[in-house]
């Protein structure tokens, strides 16, 4: 082979040799983007956080490519000290909870919604809201359960002032009060409602389950911005998830996750025989967003510029 050949064949083999590396170095590139850091998720025992364990239950996660833990708190307390101490990245919150979070922690924001609804559920003997004037009703102050029952007041021209409020942080041991008459009134997350019911609780009042009542998604920035393919993947088999929801018509493929939830028999026949849709994740609308965060401001659990724009986060999917 002549001296000009060979110099052509090396640089044909070099040219080979660069192109079969370039799919390589674009997957090296993709898995680096994506992040391969664990997703935690952190949620109380409510609607919101059934996408989540829905899925973990069901290895959906793991088989979409994603290492994700949930773990699950009685009370938005032990959620924001789980996310203040930095024990999760992910959470399932309400708009309120976010707010007080956010003026101590900027860097975490809102992704999208999640399904979720509070109710106002009594004693059997009282049939109307009007009825619960002068007694005792648990909620947690520092949550939309707060707002959720002033509204609920006002529709019905009860004073706020008028009923004897009770701090209770968790949906669970309020359930319990009711039924040991401690309390004569508890607003309420499902499935807690559902438990309270199978318990002989009356439910005064419920959100409408297809709207948007408050329930959020909100991540770390630091940790999305490090693995931005995983949070999409993260989002993606959440709504996967609610579609199995719709599909069944209600809760009836969220049967793993009730039992997580430790709801009752009697509870758990009432929640699966609802006929509910959720809305799959999507962008919390400012007007939400605005009148949560004034509530937040007047209750003095925040404080600061109300900015839609510096607490959301962009995330491919959520629209």
């Amino acid at each position: 082979m002549s001296r000009n050949l060979k110099k052509i064949a090396i640089m044909i083999a070099t040219v080979l040799l660069i192109v079969g590396s370039l799919p390589f170095m674009s997957l090296t590139t993709q898995a680096a983007t994506a992040g391969n850091d664990k997703i935690t998720i952190g949620t109380i025992k409510n609607t919101a956080a059934m996408p989540a364990v829905m899925a973990k239950d069901a290895t959906d996660f793991s088989r979409n490519n994603i290492n994700v833990d949930v773990k699950s708190f009685d009370s938005n307390k032990e959620l924001n000290d789980a996310i203040a101490n930095g024990d999760v990245n992910v959470a399932a919150t309400d708009l309120v909870s976010y707010a007080s979070l956010a003026k101590k922690n900027s860097t975490w924001k809102i992704v999208g919604t999640l399904p979720g609804y509070y109710g106002l559920v009594a004693n059997k003997k009282y049939k109307k809201v009007k009825n619960l004037k002068g007694k005792t009703i648990a909620i947690d102050k520092k949550s939309g359960s707060k707002q959720y029952l002033k509204s609920i007041l006002k529709k019905n021209k009860v004073k706020y002032s008028s009923v004897k409020v009770k701090q209770i942080d968790a949906d669970s041991t309020r359930v319990d009060s009711l039924k040991s008459g401690d309390i004569d009134a508890a607003v309420l997350e499902d499935p807690s409602i559902s438990n309270a019911k199978g318990n002989g609780a009356k439910v005064l009042n419920r959100q409408k389950t297809g709207k948007d009542n408050g329930q959020i998604l909100i991540a770390n920035k630091d940790f999305t911005k490090k693995n931005a393919s995983s949070t999409q993947i993260l989002v993606s088999v959440l709504n996967d998830e609610i579609k199995k929801i719709n599909k069944m018509g209600g809760y009836g493929s969220a049967q793993a996750a009730l039992r997580d939830f430790g709801i009752s028999d009697k509870g758990a026949k009432y929640i699966t025989d609802m006929n509910i849709t959720f809305k799959k994740v999507h962008k919390v609308k400012k007007s939400n967003f605005k009148k949560a965060f004034k509530y937040a401001k007047s209750q003095k659990l925040f404080k600061g510029k109300i900015s839609y724009k510096k607490y959301t986060l962009k995330v491919k999917g959520v629209k």
